[in-house]
C-alpha cells in the first residue's frame, strides 16, 4: 500500500532531516490499527538510486524514527546487521532522483521470501528478480530453457513456475551449488541439473531456445571464465531465434554492443540491487553468424 511520495530531499547526509519534513503530510489513519495493540515494532527496508552520502541504513533510520513517533511504535534498525523481530511491521522505501516512495508491506513476508527456498549460496538472486528475468525471456510451453550458471536454482525454478510445460536445464562447476538447487528443486520435475563448465557446454548446437541466467560478477562469487568466452559458448547452443537474459555489471554491457559481438542488444533494465547497479540485458543471435 503506497503512503507516501515526496521529493528527494537532496544527495547529502544533512539533507535527510528534510525528509521528516517531507513526510509530515503522509496520511497514516488507514494503517493505525495494525498499532493499537500490543507492544507494536516496525521495520524500515530502504533502496537508492543516485550517488549520496549516507547510505540506505541511514535513510531508513531517519524514516523509522519518524514512524515510530506518529504511530508510537518501537522501531528496530537493520544497521550492523540487525534483523527486526518476526511479526514487525514492514515498511518499504524506495528514493530516486525522482523522489521517495513509502509503501506499508505490513506483516506479511517479505516478497523475496519464498517457502521454496531452503538452501542458498553466495550470490544468489532474489526470487522477484529472478521472477522478472523469466518473464522477459517470454517462455513458451514445450521450449527448452537453460541457466549455465544456475547458482541454488532461483531462476530455473522462478521459471518453472511462471511455465510449467517447458523444460528446464540449469549447470554450475560448484558442487555445493548444485546440491542447494537440488533441495529447493525437490518439488519439481521437467528440471535437470548437471555439473558444467558455463563455457564448455556439453550439448548440440542450436538446441536452447532460451538462456536466462546471473554469471559470477567477480564480487562476492570468483569468474572462472572470462566473460567473451561464455557469450560464445551460449551463441553456439542457443537456437537462431532464441533468446538470451542475463544480469550483469554495467562494465559488462560493452562485450554486447561492439560489431563483432554475436549477439544484438534487444533492450537493457538498470535495477538497484544489494547496493549495486546491475543491468538485465535482452539479446538475440545475430544470424548472419556462422556456428562454430
Amino acid at each position: 500500500m503506497q503512503i507516501a511520495r515526496t521529493a528527494d530531499p537532496g544527495p547529502a547526509k544533512a539533507d535527510l532531516q528534510r525528509l521528516r519534513h517531507l513526510l509530515d503530510a503522509a496520511d497514516l489513519k488507514p494503517i493505525e490499527s495494525d498499532f493499537d495493540r500490543g507492544d507494536p515494532v516496525l521495520a524500515v527496508s530502504a533502496s537508492m538510486i543516485g550517488r549520496r552520502t549516507y547510505n540506505r541504513h541511514e535513510l531508513e533510520d531517519v524514516i523509522g524514527s519518524f514512524l515510530s513517533e506518529r504511530l508510537r511504535a518501537r522501531f528496530v534498525s537493520r544497521s550492523g546487521g540487525n534483523r527486526p523481530p518476526a511479526g514487525a511491521a514492514e515498511w518499504r522505501a524506495v528514493l530516486s532522483p525522482e523522489g521517495l516512495l513509502l509503501g506499508y508491506r505490513g506483516r506479511r513476508p517479505p516478497l523475496h521470501r519464498r517457502a521454496w527456498k531452503t538452501a542458498s549460496i553466495r550470490g544468489t538472486l532474489h526470487p522477484p528478480v529472478a521472477a522478472a528475468m523469466a518473464r522477459l525471456a517470454g517462455i513458451d510451453t514445450g521450449m527448452t530453457v537453460l541457466d549455465p550458471c544456475c547458482g541454488a536454482g532461483t531462476i530455473l525454478i522462478e521459471a518453472k513456475k511462471l511455465t510449467p510445460r517447458a523444460d528446464f536445464i540449469g549447470s554450475d562447476l560448484d558442487s555445493d551449488a548444485l546440491a542447494a538447487s537440488a533441495r529447493n528443486a525437490r518439488r519439481l520435475t521437467d528440471i535437470a541439473f548437471a555439473k558444467s563448465d558455463a563455457a564448455r557446454l556439453p550439448m548440440p548446437a542450436g538446441g536452447i531456445d532460451r538462456i536466462v541466467t546471473n554469471p559470477a560478477w567477480g564480487r562476492q562469487v570468483a569468474t572462472v571464465q572470462r566473460f567473451p568466452a561464455l557469450l560464445a559458448a551460449w551463441r553456439r547452443v542457443i537456437a537462431d531465434d532464441g533468446r538470451l537474459v542475463c544480469l550483469v555489471p554495467p562494465e559488462l554491457l560493452c562485450h554486447f554492443e561492439t560489431e563483432r559481438s554475436a549477439w544484438n542488444l534487444v533492450e537493457r533494465r538498470p535495477l538497484s540491487l544489494s547496493g549495486q547497479h546491475p543491468v538485465i540485458v535482452i539479446a538475440e543471435p545475430k544470424r548472419s553468424r556462422k556456428r562454430r
